[in-house]
């Protein structure tokens, strides 16, 4: 039984010696916590810039229904006249249209319709002077009555 117990006794304390030997050093260890931060460095900036694209897209899909709903709402909703329409949607989307006479005035003279030049831009919100997004079209309305 004493055998049993030194054999044991001897197994720990050869472990024991074995375990000093194959730890890392202290530059080891910071070496490895210095490639782990530049990792994530990298790892957190692309993350970034993936929920600021992510962001952007939204915003520009919101922006691009908005603006095609209320370019077609120009003639039915929006009488076409010259002048600007201005409005704000419940997503803090902000548009403006703007209907203006196409062509020149001799051009316009020769037409037997009125032609207009429409244009729709988004705005992101009561700040930015630079539309998110700018959709322009033309539209044909009734005969020309001053000819």
């Amino acid at each position: 039984m004493f055998d049993f117990f030194r054999r044991l006794i001897r197994q720990a304390i050869q472990k024991s010696h074995r375990d000093e030997a194959a730890g890392f050093t202290i530059i080891e260890v910071i070496a490895a916590l210095a490639i782990l931060s530049l990792a994530l460095a990298v790892l957190f900036g692309t993350m970034s810039d993936g929920f600021y694209h992510q962001g952007r897209a939204r915003i520009l899909a919101e922006a691009t229904s908005l603006a095609q709903s209320v370019l077609a709402r120009a003639g039915t909703e929006f009488p076409l006249q010259p002048g600007e329409k201005k409005g704000k949607e419940d997503n803090g989307l902000r548009w403006t249209l703007s209907i203006a006479p196409y062509g020149s005035p001799m051009d316009r003279k020769n037409w037997p319709v009125e032609a207009y030049e429409i244009v729709a831009e988004v705005f992101e919100n009561e700040r930015s002077g630079e539309p998110v997004l700018a959709l322009t079209t033309l539209r044909l309305g009734a005969e020309a009555s001053n000819r």
